[in-house]
């Protein structure tokens, strides 16, 4: 793609878009960032968008921080869908996907935390991992959505016509990962997890990280959008 712009949404603190917009760099998108918490979502796509990113974020579609927030985001997902701007959805954003599509979020009593693999019907667009997990989440897509992948936990893929959500996070680096352990501590206790331990295999698994998350967007770029 030349002279192509993928509007990302995010969370102000949590911007980093990882391995993923590398790779949406890489295929030639600019990446404009817009920050939910501080009202900037547009709720139509701006002209002249090509893809969106929906990033991944502390807040829950099931216990929303800021409904108004939450509304322009579903906006911008339903106004891109109709203009056929594709859109991929990262945990947060992937429940944001699934909200503004006739979907659900429900809260689970116990957190995903770290690698995790998947059941995958789709191996070439969803590889079955690992993936890493964060999250207390459990989505129901819209029944006229596919499911992708799924594991214990619950659904962690779907597609949509034109948008694609993963529950899990293929943008996550070492350094991002650290900082989410730091922040979370009671989250990382209730999943059982070590943070020490985490973040050395994110720094070991680095190069297959990247790998995985260069082919996701490769193949939702060639295959979903």
């Amino acid at each position: 793609m030349t002279d192509a712009t993928l509007l990302a949404v995010a969370n102000s603190t949590d911007r980093e878009s990882g391995y993923v917009g590398e790779r949406f760099a890489q295929r030639g998108l600019a990446m404009r960032q817009v920050l939910r918490d501080e009202g900037d979502t547009p709720p139509t796509v701006p002209p002249g968008t090509s893809a969106v990113l929906l990033l991944g974020s502390a807040w829950s579609v099931a216990d929303p921080v800021e409904e108004e927030a939450l509304q322009r985001e579903c906006s911008l997902v339903r106004s891109a869908l109709q203009s056929g701007v594709p859109v991929l959805g990262l945990c947060y954003g992937a429940q944001v996907l699934a909200h503004a599509t006739g979907g659900r979020v429900a809260r689970a009593a116990q957190p995903e935390v770290g690698l995790v693999t998947v059941d995958s019907v789709d191996e070439r667009l969803v590889p079955v991992g690992p993936w890493w997990a964060f999250h207390y989440d459990v989505i129901t897509a819209s029944p006229t959505a596919e499911t992708l992948a799924r594991n214990h936990f619950g659904l962690q893929a779907f597609r949509l016509p034109g948008a694609l959500g993963v529950q899990f996070h293929p943008e996550v680096v070492p350094e991002t990962l650290d900082d989410w352990l730091t922040r979370f501590p009671d989250m990382l206790a209730a999943g059982g997890g070590d943070k020490r331990a985490l973040v050395a295999e994110a720094r070991r698994r680095e190069p297959q990280a990247r790998v995985a998350a260069h082919r996701l967007v490769d193949d939702f770029l060639d295959r979903v959008a």
